[in-house]
């Protein structure tokens, strides 16, 4: 019985290593690597045709799959949905046969959450875009995880839940301001504009349109640095959205000036509509009704080119408006009359035309492709065909030697994790025993009682601070996190507390990143206190000149958070650092095991005297650290 459980760990073991094999490509993998870090990569539609192009020669099921995924981005900037929309399906079916992992769905997913987000299906591009959350944050993938929180957030702000708009918006922005200057992050910094104007629109608070300016501000420096010119388009639209909102009608205008000139008559239809839309709504604010309906005219022209009914009613009602508000109520009628009669006549001849030439298309292309997709299911087939009389053979081979091994593994393995589980319960345990120094609670006590036979005008402050820092060390022996504002709020009591007993002998300052939300930033508990405490305690302890103590907290690179403590006081030979290192120490063992992070502290002597200590944590937000807490940090 025994032996046929470890065949059947092994086979399942076996059918795992042979699928992930499956789910590998090097030529995708090289073009994400670029296309998230390189600012030589170009994202033109054509580029990514191409490319798609050729993964379909290439053997892996998993090359494969990933040209599909290229294909559903073109389709989607061109607009055909329903193709897209097939070849995301075509991708999700070639990824099931291989069984991957579910990393391996991450782009499938983000590029069918735009999809269904351009389609008007919120709730479904909410729950597809849901679905990456918690494994991108687990990867650290910050260009994929800042799409993710963009379109969440699009997604509610259409559904007009702007808290939830707010919040993924809020989440997106440190991480697309981290992230490499490459043309990715320009797009990133433009959705992320959209997005406040949108959220503006809902709250109508004006610090969500400065928001906006500042991004897409941003985005268009960025641009022009690397000379990512296709951005020019969207960035110039983002900028009149602004100057409208304003009322700075005069601006708005040439912002749109400057967009139309980024466009090509025969190509950007859709766009040069839009534009010369704008156009006419602001000459209708400025009640220059003979220019709107100029514009309004050209926006009919291109939206009929465009064939989308949507625009086209859009056209005729815009047209229809101006001649209205103009008063004309005669050449309103006839205007909309004859406009109705012209867009019924040119669809239909259009529609003729393209019926028949594109119902020969259909047939031959359609033909083209079953073929094709034919020839792909018969070679993928064969190589599972292939794949299958492979895993037999290892498996074989492999049940004999795994069965001999399996037992000592286990053992070993479990030996290895009751020590580990040991050591975590034997630290946890000396952590929460040295949560504060006994000594300075006795002396603040002393010290309280002498202040009160005094009645002194800070005696009541004195309570107020020492009863909050009792609290506060009380509640943290239940949290193995805390929020930033809430380490500084602690360490201003004990040091208010220390500072008072000394008779004002030194001042402390805290300085946090611009960059960072106290409210939303955490680290492990009882890192910081006992620096500060062999500082006061030591390092001042009889100083001939005031003491100055300064505790900083900087964002370093993309996801690592800097602390810095300095003080002026009688340097390393003065104080005794050791119980404060052994914290430390504990501290970041328990983090870099869990977190699989290389978290670390320097202490040093500074040149002009004093004492600096460096330490580099992982930057936990308040979300990951209950999922920390959860597994058992």
């Amino acid at each position: 019985m025994m032996r046929l459980i470890i065949c059947l760990v092994f086979i399942g073991f076996a059918e795992f290593i042979l699928a992930q094999s499956n789910c590998s490509c090097e030529s995708m993998q090289d073009y994400i690597a670029q296309r998230d870090f390189d600012s030589t990569v170009k994202h033109k539609p054509i580029n990514l045709w191409k490319f798609a192009k050729a993964l379909e020669e290439d053997k892996s099921p998993r090359c494969l799959a990933f040209s599909f995924q290229l294909k559903a981005q073109v389709q989607i900037k061109n607009g055909q949905f329903d193709d897209a929309k097939k070849s995301l399906d075509r991708e999700k079916f070639i990824l099931d046969s291989i069984r991957c992992k579910s990393a391996s769905y991450i782009e499938n997913n983000l590029t069918l959450g735009e999809l269904l987000m351009l389609q008007g299906d919120y709730e479904g591009s909410i729950a597809t875009y849901s679905k990456t959350v918690r494994i991108l944050q687990k990867t650290g993938n910050n260009p994929m995880l800042s799409r993710v929180y963009l379109g969440l957030s699009g997604s509610y702000g259409r559904l007009k839940d702007k808290e939830k708009a707010k919040y993924y918006a809020n989440l997106a922005y440190p991480i697309v301001s981290t992230l490499s200057d490459n043309e990715s992050k320009i797009d990133l910094l433009a959705q992320l504009s959209a997005r406040y104007y949108k959220i503006y629109q809902l709250e109508k608070d004006k610090n969500y349109l400065d928001s906006a300016l500042h991004t897409v501000s941003f985005s268009y420096v960025l641009a022009r640095k690397i000379q990512y010119t296709e951005s020019y388009l969207q960035i110039y639209n983002l900028f009149e959205d602004h100057a409208y909102y304003n009322r700075n009608f005069r601006l708005a205008l040439n912002y749109l000036d400057s967009a139309l000139m980024q466009t090509k008559p025969s190509y950007h239809w859709k766009e040069r509509g839009a534009i010369f839309g704008d156009i006419s709504d602001i000459y209708l604010e400025l009640k220059r009704y003979d220019k709107a309906y100029q514009f309004a005219d050209s926006n009919l022209v291109y939206a009929q080119k465009v064939g989308d009914p949507y625009d086209v009613t859009n056209a005729l009602e815009l047209l229809y408006n101006c001649a209205k508000l103009s008063g004309e109520y005669e050449r309103a009628l006839l205007v909309y009359e004859d406009l109705s009669k012209m867009k019924d006549s040119v669809l239909n001849i259009q529609n003729a035309r393209a019926y028949s030439q594109l119902s020969e298309k259909y047939h031959r292309v359609r033909k083209e492709k079953s073929e094709a997709e034919y020839e792909q299911d018969k070679r993928l087939l064969q190589q599972q065909q292939q794949i299958g009389n492979l895993k037999w053979r290892l498996i074989l081979v492999g049940s004999i030697i795994f069965a001999l091994l399996a037992a000592y593994v286990l053992m070993v393995f479990r030996q290895k994790s009751i020590k580990q589980k040991q050591k975590r319960l034997e630290i946890q345990q000396r952590l929460n025993k040295a949560r504060i120094n006994p000594d300075f609670i006795y002396n603040a006590l002393n010290q309280l009682q002498n202040a009160g036979l005094t009645q002194g005008t800070d005696y009541k402050r004195q309570i107020q601070s020492f009863s909050k820092l009792l609290k506060q060390v009380l509640d943290s022996t239940h949290d193995d996190f805390m929020t930033l504002d809430r380490e500084i709020e602690f360490l201003t009591f004990y040091l208010t507390l220390q500072r008072d007993r000394s008779k004002n002998a030194f001042d402390f300052s805290f300085e946090v990143d611009e960059q960072l939300d106290p409210s939303n930033v955490c680290f492990p508990t009882m890192i910081l206190q006992p620096f500060v405490e062999s500082t006061v305690l030591e390092g001042f302890s009889n100083l001939k000149h005031h003491g100055e103590l300064k505790i900083r907290f900087n964002l370093k690179g993309l996801n690592e958070l800097e602390i810095i403590i300095e003080d002026n006081g009688k340097g390393l030979k003065a104080i005794d650092s050791s119980r404060a290192s052994e914290i430390i120490n504990d501290r970041l063992y328990l983090l870099n095991k869990l977190n699989k992070t290389s978290s670390s502290y320097l202490i040093r002597e500074k040149t002009g005297g004093g004492v600096s200590v460096e330490i580099f944590i992982p930057l936990i937000t308040k979300a990951y650290a209950e999922e920390l807490k959860k597994e058992g940090f």
